[in-house]
């Protein structure tokens, strides 16, 4: 039950494999990032890559794993020692973003950028693929449910929406509005649901339960 449940680690990973290209001085750099939960799995898709990049100049790698970056390994694949995977990891760390394997893949392109530049073209290629990357919050919530008229839908609706909350709505004799509502929150969010119903909704505070929910930096999840 929310009063009696531990609050769960809470961290942020992408949502689906995705892939960003960057060119500087002539040199590709291909970032594929991927969501995965073991080292088998990060193994098994760098794997995948360095068969479709068999003919690339590098495929540089860096992984962290855990909801707490518990785990971590880089490789730098051949570039000067320092210039690839530790930056790529670098930025993992800063980003805080978890449970993901990447992979960046150059085909030089001519022009040697120097141990300044790889550091610099590697760490852009992974903060720029990180941003761009749908990401997903793992995290707790607790439901609430609301049971309301449904001369009330319209206000509650419009109400959860500007609270950036994910909801369920169910239609019977009365509407049954059930709301992810974060534990720390619920009293609150319960008041005003009862406030602007002037007491006529029917609030009900159930169990707390994991979740994953798509993650909108610019909104308050």
């Amino acid at each position: 039950m929310p009063e009696s449940m531990s609050p769960t680690v809470e961290f942020t990973s992408v949502a689906k494999e995705f892939r960003h290209e960057y060119i500087v001085d002539k040199s590709r750099f291909i970032t594929t990032i991927y969501p995965c939960t073991t080292e088998e799995e990060a193994q098994a898709f760098i794997g995948r890559i360095n068969k479709e990049f068999w003919d690339a100049t590098h495929n540089c790698t860096a992984y962290a794993l855990g909801p707490k970056q518990e785990q971590q390994r880089s490789s730098d694949n051949g570039e000067p020692s320092g210039t690839a995977g530790k930056p790529m990891l670098e930025v993992l760390k800063k980003t805080g973003i978890t449970n993901v394997v990447v992979v960046v893949t150059r085909y030089f392109g001519g022009i040697k950028l120097g141990a300044g530049g790889l550091i610099r073209a590697y760490s852009h290629s992974v903060a720029e693929t990180l941003r761009l990357a749908p990401k997903e919050l793992h995290t707790t919530r607790t439901q609430l449910q609301a049971t309301i008229d449904y001369s009330l839908y319209g206000a509650v609706e419009r109400f959860v929406q500007d609270k950036k909350l994910h909801y369920e709505a169910n239609f019977g004799e009365h509407v049954t509005v059930t709301i992810l509502v974060p534990p720390t929150d619920v009293e609150g969010i319960q008041k005003e649901l009862q406030d602007m119903s002037h007491g006529a909704a029917d609030c009900t505070i159930l169990d707390s339960i994991e979740v994953v929910l798509p993650l909108d930096e610019s909104s308050n999840q």
